[in-house]
């Protein structure tokens, strides 16, 4: 029996790239608040940038390798782990930008 998993892939997709939308944004705020008077701050906003523009891509590489199967990676729960580290990192970035600024 095939299972027809509709639009739950795209969905989960959507979701993991407005995740990554999110931590540009951020990345970017990073990096305008620490242009011209901190390396730090720029610093972690370009490692921020390039760690969601990595997510962007890690994430369209497993939709678009496993697109239609029964299996859905991009909910698997390492993914998940790694994306809600990856947010607490950010946080914390953010939050040594509000207290040094």
């Amino acid at each position: 029996m095939n299972r027809d998993p509709g639009l739950q892939p795209e969905r989960t997709l959507l979701a993991w790239r407005r995740t990554a939308l999110g931590l540009i944004a951020n990345a970017i705020l990073l990096l305008a608040s620490g242009h011209g008077t901190s390396d730090v701050r720029t610093g972690l906003g370009i490692v921020v940038l390039v760690l969601a523009l990595a997510c962007w891509a890690a994430v369209s590489a497993v939709y678009r390798r496993t697109r239609g199967a029964p299996i859905h990676a991009l909910g698997h729960q390492r993914v998940v782990r790694a994306a809600a580290g990856l947010v607490l990192i950010v946080g914390l970035f953010d939050l040594y930008a509000v207290l040094t600024r």
